[in-house]
């Protein structure tokens, strides 16, 4: 289910993307899918925006070390698979909150 509203993808997203790691469900590639998607719709509604939803700050600051404690229930291929999408998932979330250039934010190449 998909919806408008850049946070409530996001959430749901992160939801069905941890859940499936957590339950020992393993990597969830359409689910990683989504919530990729999700990180980049954000970016682009929050782009010029002051201030980002609470409920999205929150995802965010969740998704790298949710993820990375993840990592830990698995083994080997499975367990690198994982902290490769920690990483990945941390610099999309990075992209949520970057400010416009010229507002005193890091520029990115």
């Amino acid at each position: 289910m998909t919806t408008n509203d850049p946070v409530s993808s996001l959430v749901q997203a992160w939801a069905t993307f941890d859940e499936s790691l957590r339950s020992g469900g393993g990597f969830d590639e359409p689910a990683y899918d989504g919530l990729t998607a999700a990180l980049r719709g954000c970016a682009t509604a929050w782009a010029q925006r002051d201030a980002i939803p609470r409920l999205g700050a929150n995802v965010l600051v969740d998704i790298f070390p949710a993820t990375e404690a993840n990592a830990a229930l698995y083994r080997g291929e499975a367990a690198d698979r994982i902290m490769r999408a920690a990483y990945d998932l941390h610099a999309l979330a990075g992209r949520c909150v970057e400010l416009p250039p010229g507002q005193g934010g890091a520029s990115r190449p």
